[in-house]
């Protein structure tokens, strides 16, 4: 089996990390968020030529995904695509991917699609076979019609599609483990979740060439990749397959009282599974208002000066909010503990260490921005977010016992010869031109 490892870079997500995927007959390069809350695999039509593509093959599907903040809907195709550096890589053939007829604002943001690295039950279709039989669409296929016949907003759009039968699609990792190509793992070495900013008015280049705006995605066995992590490594249980469920014990705040873990409400259960969910897409983590505020609190009782700091910071907004980086001293703020249940039923404390649920030089230069939000409308459920990744190398293991497991493990400096190489790996690649 084969091991890879993928470049990563945060700036196109702004603070989410994207890996380039070369998808169909002309390898057409697209910048993919990394998502382990979701697991479609969509790319904008403006960011890929379907139409030139001979590898594509039409389905009667059609997806639709809504995000906490953002959307999109499209027809299914199938094509292939080749992920890693040409000489070292994955292809697979026939993989299910949606093609955005339409976006809600900042879905992509810069990127330009999304790579979900979840379980199949989050990779829902609706089959508008009935649909396309009564317009008399010859092919009886979604793409190209629905794009060029539909123009109504997301929500809209879930509407008439949850008139039609709903399936599941496999999704991108869930066939390439399948095909044999790669272990049933994968994981993440990443930095930042905010994109670090040294000048104002950076181009893309020069952002990409900090190495803290950089990271691997490894995809087969990250446990052979023994120059990227040491020991300890530790080890939470997934206990379900849904999205990557763990469930949280508690929070605590440098040594200070426990803050217990959230008990999600019986009504979301069926829907959201644990109190707890690992996901590189979000940017911060997200905790229930009341589990928010305490910590809060427990803050500006180590140090009544955080108080001033920490008044700008409450709902998430979707925006970065900085403040003056001069006026924050690192070393005056305590760790922070998640415990969560390990694979053993054991406790397992992971740390946030103050420099990563604080990131300096974000979202402007001599500014800093907290990592800590909540979300309106969310669920009694804590959101576990790259915030928390950015202190490890994460290894998702799929294949342990019945719904996996994660790894904890103490990630090493990326030496500088692998930066040079990743730096050059990410440079933008031109739009429209093959690649091969």
């Amino acid at each position: 089996m084969t091991s890879i490892r993928v470049p990563l870079t945060n700036v196109y997500a702004k603070g989410g990390y994207t890996a380039r995927f070369y998808v169909g007959a002309q390898h057409h390069p697209v910048n993919l968020i990394l998502d382990t809350g979701s697991s479609a695999l969509v790319v904008h039509d403006d960011s890929y030529q379907p139409g030139r593509d001979s590898h594509l093959t039409g389905t009667t599907l059609v997806q639709d995904v809504q995000y906490g903040k953002g959307g999109w809907y499209g027809p299914v195709v199938q094509t292939s695509i080749r992920a890693g550096l040409p000489y070292h890589h994955v292809a697979l053939d026939d993989v299910s991917i949606a093609l955005t007829s339409q976006t809600q604002v900042a879905s992509f943001l810069d990127a330009d699609g999304i790579l979900g690295l979840a379980y199949t039950s989050l990779d829902n279709a609706y089959d508008l076979t009935e649909f396309l039989t009564t317009e008399n669409v010859n092919p009886r296929e979604t793409y190209p019609y629905v794009m060029q016949h539909t123009a109504q907003d997301v929500s809209h759009y879930s509407q008439f599609l949850h008139r039609y039968p709903k399936t599941h699609v496999s999704p991108y990792f869930t066939r390439l483990e399948e095909s044999g190509a790669i272990a049933n793992q994968f994981a993440l070495l990443t930095h930042r979740s905010s994109i670090y900013h040294t000048q104002t008015h950076q181009p893309v280049e020069k952002l990409l060439a900090h190495h803290l705006n950089h990271g691997l995605f490894v995809l087969g066995d990250p446990l052979l990749h023994r120059d990227l992590y040491t020991q300890p490594v530790k080890t939470l249980a997934v206990l379900h397959d849904k999205y990557y469920n763990v469930h949280v014990q508690s929070i605590q705040v440098g040594n200070g009282e426990l803050i217990p873990g959230p008990v999600l409400d019986d009504k979301h259960v069926e829907s959201y599974c644990t109190n707890g969910i690992v996901d590189s897409g979000a940017s911060a983590i997200v905790l229930p208002q009341a589990i928010f505020e305490e910590m809060k609190r427990q803050l500006i009782a180590c140090n009544a000066n955080f108080a001033p700091l920490l008044a700008h910071y409450e709902a998430f907004t979707g925006e970065e909010v900085g403040i003056d980086a001069a006026s924050l001293d690192l070393s005056q703020w305590p760790a922070i503990h998640i415990t969560c249940l390990g694979s053993n039923d054991e406790a397992i404390t992971l740390t946030l260490t103050p420099d990563t649920y604080w990131q300096v030089h974000a979202p402007a230069p001599g500014e800093a921005t907290f990592k800590f939000c909540y979300l309106p409308g969310w669920p009694n459920q804590i959101i576990l977010g790259l915030p928390l990744l950015n202190n490890y190398y994460t290894i998702f293991d799929r294949s342990a016992g019945d719904t996996g497991e994660i790894h904890f493990a103490t990630k090493v400096d990326i030496p500088g010869h692998m930066i040079q190489a990743i730096h050059h790996a990410l440079q933008p690649a031109s739009k429209g031109k093959t690649n091969t």
